[in-house]
């Protein structure tokens, strides 16, 4: 009797013993793929990177059904970030929202804003966990805060209904909610002075340098693809007496507005940049000269009959263009620089011989 007794306790041990170890072995796996996926956020240069890493990479890396992110954007910064890097950027993320305010989060946590684990509640998640090929059973919230700052809320789903159940794994959770946090605030800080270094703060067009980067780009594409490509300068005609006249004030309000108007009249493809003072210039690429030439004119006339308006005056502004083609200076002996800075002063060239021609018109490099 006695050995049974100690046969059976025996095997109970070694049950315990294999249910601990293989928990152990779980918790091991989950924390390698943790630790992988931390390195990987932490290696990611830019937002659009960590999205990528963040809402594609980790589902396949955790073996989700589906994965989520809702980001608090009040001021909808976040999503002019994302949208000046290519048309329909945000299209690439259907699983990426955003809210203005925190209201809808709050009462889905605890005072401590800490993950919350359990099964699916349609009623609660439905719009959390947005569309899903497969039906979700268990969900996990992770909250996404920096400096007591709720940032967002990343969110987990699984067809398991076991895969996250309440008090599982929330320390490794919890961990790795800081680091998403961190590496959130940290590449949207990035993207911001990135922004705000190739932008011009005046008009919030592109600068000279976000073009002169661009220019040997476009060039190389042009080039490669066999397309041509074309340059404008434009100069707001008079601008000097615009500032003695009225003061800094107005000749602000004009170069905003013609800015303005020069955007909303090109392609989205197309690439305007404030280079200097009164002067913009802008890329067409697959543009040649005679397209360029109707588009040019469409931008002078668009400037022309706008009406601007400053305090109790009406101001009457008009510019000059010069158009330059890529295809003139498409030499095979010229590096990309040299071609852009040849195109560059041609384009200066013929802006020169429209305001000699009385301005109020376009004028085309011809050499």
């Amino acid at each position: 009797m006695k050995r049974n007794k100690s046969k059976i306790r025996k095997k109970r041990l070694n049950r315990f013993y294999n249910k601990i170890t293989q928990f152990a072995w779980q918790n091991e796996q989950v924390l390698c793929r943790i630790q992988h996926m931390e390195l990987r956020l932490m290696q990611c240069e830019t937002f659009a990177d960590l999205l990528q890493t963040l809402l594609n990479d980790s589902q396949t890396q955790f073996e989700l059904d589906k994965v989520t992110l809702i980001l608090l954007d009040p001021d909808h910064e976040i999503q002019r970030l994302l949208s000046n890097i290519e048309a329909g950027f945000l299209k690439k993320f259907p699983n990426l929202s955003f809210h203005t305010t925190n209201q809808r989060f709050l009462h889905l946590f605890e005072s401590d804003l800490s993950p919350q684990l359990g099964r699916y509640d349609p009623d609660l998640h439905a719009d959390l966990i947005m569309s899903s090929s497969h039906q979700i059973h268990s969900i996990a919230l992770l909250p996404l805060k920096h400096d007591d700052h709720l940032l967002g809320i990343l969110i987990l789903g699984d067809s398991n209904p076991e895969r996250f159940t309440k008090h599982a794994a929330t320390d490794f959770l919890q961990h790795l909610c800081t680091v998403i946090s961190i590496c959130i605030d940290m590449s949207i800080l990035r993207d911001r002075l990135m922004h705000n270094s190739l932008n011009d703060a005046l008009t919030g067009i592109n600068n000279r340098r976000f073009f002169d980067q661009r220019l040997p780009e476009e060039i190389s594409r042009c080039k490669r693809l066999q397309k041509p490509i074309s340059c404008l300068f434009i100069d707001v005609d008079h601008f000097k007496q615009f500032n003695d006249t009225y003061g800094h004030a107005s000749g602000d309000m004009v170069l905003k507005q013609v800015a303005g108007i020069i955007r909303n009249t090109l392609r989205k493809s197309d690439i305007v940049g404030r280079y200097g003072g009164e002067e913009f210039a802008i890329l067409l690429p697959d543009t040649d000269h005679l397209n360029a030439v109707r588009i040019a004119e469409r931008i002078r006339k668009n400037i022309q009959k706008h009406c601007y308006k400053f305090d109790t005056h009406q101001l009457q502004v008009t510019v000059s263009i010069g158009i330059a083609d890529f295809q003139k200076f498409a030499d095979e002996n010229k590096t990309l620089t040299e071609i852009a800075e040849i195109l560059i002063s041609a384009a200066d060239g013929a802006l020169y011989k429209a305001k000699q021609a009385g301005r109020n018109c376009i004028a085309i490099n011809e050499d």
